[in-house]
């Protein structure tokens, strides 16, 4: 079985400017590798070394220390040149000394020596550096490690040229030693994302090559399971030949091998929450917006995160969406609407409790979903939250916290502020206003949760942000009323 992945998923590549050197500088940043980089350079090593290009390949995080891994890479270089017999003494003299040295007495000064003696003999060193995420951890002591490698790039004595492979921004990386050497120089990235269309047909055509055939429609799931991310694509394809024969839809393969697909999910999750990324994210496809800005609308658009239609922001995975919105009630993106929305719902349900005793649930379940009930009733919201609530509860390997998760969780907040209006006597007392006055707050707040309506920055007014905090603040102070009359904690 072969699948035809020929990119990576997302991929920046800076350029350093060097006047009148033949160097350049390189960062490659990407979520998943697909096609390991030594399949375009490292293994055309050979090729490379006759032109006079020396090109080694380390991994970071196999170095316990920044000593280790400087001099790692000087090892490296000098096995090369063993295994071509081209060590001459001034060469074996300065690894030497490479060895010799520890960093404080003066090792940094002998590495920078070491590779001006090899320009000046004719050969250029290209480093492949993967795993550059761990310079957070190696250099959280050592910030001067990247200053070192700036240095060892950027000047024309030395020229070298290095290729950092990275899940993560350089900037990202430096901002952990508090620090901005590398970053502060490199040219504007280039990004590759996931596949176009028409790499996307390309792929399909080469799997064909392999007996792998699908529909359009199938086309049509894939794309909204994987969002033409290469390796989730391949992940998916893998499952689809393991099923030959079995009949099954990709639909149904999702549904079975969903702990995959959700665990690369939450990796993605994770790492745009490290890039302060994740709350924008959800601010833009699903709201309410706050506070993100153009350029995080950009961001996420060059990494192939989503896609721009018609002047809005999707996702381009459909069951990503599914996913964030599986762990929306989990995940403060904005917190003081996320505890407006929490709080709201455990009154609710404190209420309801009240009312109808321990099988609230079961009660308000019989009482109102009804077959065919229109989807923006309140027996359409709570059919819906039903769905979803049966679908977390059969869900596996779910990164979403094992709290309570009632059909009131499961809730939009149309189908929460619909339930409150239904049934607003039993809320009048607590929240301390008419019916009137809290139908035109909740239509705000519902408004304002709408994703369609708040998709470009430039469009939000200010007015409307202000009064969606005004009317949080409005509800949780009622709330804090009824918790002190009542002494008790919502």
């Amino acid at each position: 079985m072969c699948f035809a992945s020929l990119v990576i998923c997302f991929l920046l590549i800076y350029i350093i400017p060097k006047g009148g050197a033949l160097g350049s500088f390189f960062s490659f940043q990407f979520y998943t590798i697909i096609l390991p980089l030594s399949n375009t350079i490292v293994k055309k090593a050979e090729d490379y070394y006759e032109r006079g290009i020396i090109i080694i390949n380390c991994s970071m995080n196999s170095f316990a220390n920044p000593e280790s891994f400087f001099k790692g890479i000087v090892d490296t270089v000098y096995e090369v040149l063993e295994d071509y017999d081209d060590i001459d003494v001034k060469i074996e003299r300065r690894y030497n000394k490479v060895v010799e040295a520890t960093l404080e007495e003066g090792c940094v000064k002998n590495i920078q020596s070491f590779f001006k003696l090899l320009l000046k003999s004719g050969k250029r060193v290209i480093c492949v550096i993967d795993e550059f995420d761990h310079s957070r951890k190696l250099f959280s002591n050592f910030s001067e490690g990247f200053n070192i490698l700036r240095e060892l790039a950027y000047q024309p004595e030395t020229d070298v040229t290095f290729i950092f492979i990275s899940r993560r921004m350089i900037a990202e990386l430096e901002s952990s030693a508090g620090i901005s050497t590398l970053a502060n120089i490199l040219g504007k990235p280039i990004y590759v994302k996931g596949y176009n269309d028409e790499e996307l047909e390309d792929y399909y055509l080469r799997n064909e090559i392999y007996g792998i055939s699908i529909s359009e429609a199938d086309k049509e799931q894939v794309l909204n399971i994987t969002g033409s991310q290469p390796y989730w694509l391949d992940i998916l394809m893998y499952h689809y030949v393991q099923s030959a024969g079995e009949n099954k839809d990709f639909e149904s393969l999702f549904n079975e091998n969903c702990g995959v697909f959700y665990n690369e999910y939450e990796r993605l999750l994770t790492l745009l929450d490290e890039q302060h990324l994740l709350e924008k994210l959800y601010q833009i496809v699903i709201g309410p917006a706050y506070d993100y800005t153009k350029a995080d609308v950009q961001k996420l658009y060059d990494y192939g995160i989503i896609g721009i239609e018609n002047g809005q922001a999707t996702l381009q995975s459909k069951k990503l969406l599914e996913y964030m919105e599986m762990k929306e009630g989990v995940f403060d993106f904005y917190p003081l609407w996320n505890r407006t929305e929490r709080r709201m719902r455990n009154l609710l349900k404190y209420k309801l409790k009240e009312k109808y005793g321990d099988t609230w649930e079961e009660q308000i379940k019989e009482l109102y979903i009804k077959p065919e009930c229109h989807h923006m009733s309140l027996g359409g919201y709570l059919s819906t939250a039903l769905d979803l609530q049966n679908k977390v509860s059969n869900q596996k390997d779910l990164y979403i916290q094992t709290a309570s998760y009632s059909i009131i969780e499961a809730l939009t907040t149309a189908g929460l502020f619909a339930f409150y209006v239904k049934e607003y006597k039993l809320f009048q007392t607590a929240l301390g206003m008419d019916k009137n006055e809290f139908s035109k707050i909740t239509a705000h707040l519902t408004k304002a949760r709408n994703p369609y309506q708040h998709n470009n920055d430039d469009l939000i007014d200010p007015a409307f942000k202000s009064l969606t905090k005004g009317y949080c603040e409005l509800l949780n102070k009622k709330i804090d009323l009824f918790e002190e009359c009542e002494n008790l904690t919502i």
